[in-house]
């Protein structure tokens, strides 16, 4: 396999993780703010504090490998 296909499968793996990371997140949050009920718990269940903060940072910590995903490979002329 050639260097660029190569950097492309490996950086654009590592940009579509952290973008399916944080768009599943973020929905997962949204649902339970709309409606109250978070995926995956038990109905009426309050989710803390704590968890809430570490998925909103799960949600910046996807963003930022997709986007330097993306900028690497555009520096790189692969996209």
């Amino acid at each position: 396999m050639s260097d660029p296909s190569w950097s492309f499968l490996l950086v654009g793996s590592f940009a579509a993780v952290g973008a399916a990371m944080a768009l599943g997140t973020l929905a997962a949050l949204l649902r339970y703010r709309r409606t109250g009920e978070f995926p995956g718990a038990e109905a009426g269940e309050t989710v803390p504090r704590g968890r809430l903060i570490a998925l909103w940072s799960r949600v910046g910590v996807g963003s930022v490998l997709a986007a330097i995903g993306v900028v690497v490979l555009q520096r790189n002329g692969l996209i």
